[in-house]
């Protein structure tokens, strides 16, 4: 069966003034209907460009090149912005940190959810902040009918986050893609949001991209995991089997951090160094403690380490294996 999303050798870069930055360089990823994948990898890795890229949703000076985002089968990369609106919302929907920022500060919550459930469907108003009033409910929100008429100020971090949710999932839609969606809310609360996407993303038979740096959070919540280092997908596996044997020196490195701080909320933050992204070899071989003389001299591949499991490393067998320790 083809993947629902299926992004294959895109290629982003951030024309400044300082030149030409390239920030994802040929990177594939793949998701199958009704999977959960969470994409990890630190701090200016090219995460939250992949989604904004996916959807259509980067603008000058920001640029899109060679590469497909195969949604159903068809390029998005192809479509018109007409045709990308209305795909967005029905279709893909998004979820974004800082929720608060993202919403109207000039209408209440209840008129916001309105309009988009308006945008792709034929419910006049009033029948559509009824279905918004229900969509507070089924996320959580206390007296919805009230809520309906507050604005963003008026409500917490954790209910705009639900109300985000809310909208994401107005239409039932077939893809949800979440970047960092705990972002600045506390532990508690944190968790009350993941509990709340991960039940109505099984209640609503919803596939998931959910973009963290949170290790923890993708352990928990995800079937499967891609790590992101420099703008390429360097490793994919399962999630039970990328924490028994990552196979890449990389991927080794965010496990350790994780379990070192405790703390995998802040995973990467502050380590992110710059990547020389004309480099011929591989682009982590600077830092790799395993790397051989190979690893400056050419790209790796993604080579097959085991059943749904792969890694861009010419070492990926004796790092899985623990035979190199990385």
């Amino acid at each position: 069966m083809a993947p629902l999303l299926d992004v294959q050798g895109l290629e982003v870069s951030f024309h400044g003034e300082s030149g030409v930055v390239p920030v994802l360089n040929g990177l594939d990823v793949s998701l199958r209907e009704g999977e959960t994948l969470g994409i990890v990898g630190e701090s200016g890795s090219g995460k939250t460009v992949l989604v904004r890229a996916i959807l259509g949703l980067l603008r000058p000076p920001w640029r899109v090149g060679a590469g497909r985002v195969l949604y159903e089968g068809a390029d998005l990369l192809e479509k018109s912005e007409d045709e990308l609106r209305e795909i967005r919302g029905s279709r893909i929907a998004l979820t974004t940190p800082e929720p608060r920022k993202h919403l109207n500060p000039l209408l209440p919550v209840g008129a916001q959810i309105a309009n988009v459930i308006m945008a792709h469907s034929e419910h006049r108003r009033d029948a559509a902040l009824g279905r918004a009033e229900g969509l507070l409910e089924a996320v959580g929100i206390p007296d919805p009918g009230q809520r309906l008429n507050a604005y963003p100020h008026e409500l917490s971090g954790g209910m705009c986050q639900r109300v985000i949710i809310a909208m994401a999932l107005a239409h039932s839609t077939r893809l949800l893609l979440a970047d960092e969606p705990t972002a600045g809310l506390d532990v508690t609360i944190s968790r009350q949001i993941l509990d709340l996407m991960h039940d109505l993303v099984r209640d609503f038979r919803t596939s998931l991209v959910m973009v963290s740096r949170d290790l923890g959070v993708v352990a928990h919540y995800c079937e499967r995991v891609a790590v992101v280092y420099a703008g390429e997908v360097i490793e994919t596996a399962s999630v039970r089997r990328f924490f028994r044997h990552a196979a890449h020196p990389y991927s080794r490195r965010l496990i350790r951090a994780a379990e070192a701080a405790r703390d995998a909320r802040r995973l990467g933050a502050g380590a992110a160094a710059r990547v020389e992204t004309t480099a011929a070899g591989c682009r982590y071989a600077s830092r790799c403690p395993v790397a051989i003389p190979r690893c400056g001299e050419e790209r790796p591949a993604p080579r097959t380490v085991a059943d749904g499991h792969s890694a861009s490393c010419f070492r990926a067998e004796a790092v899985a294996s623990g035979e190199a320790a990385a």
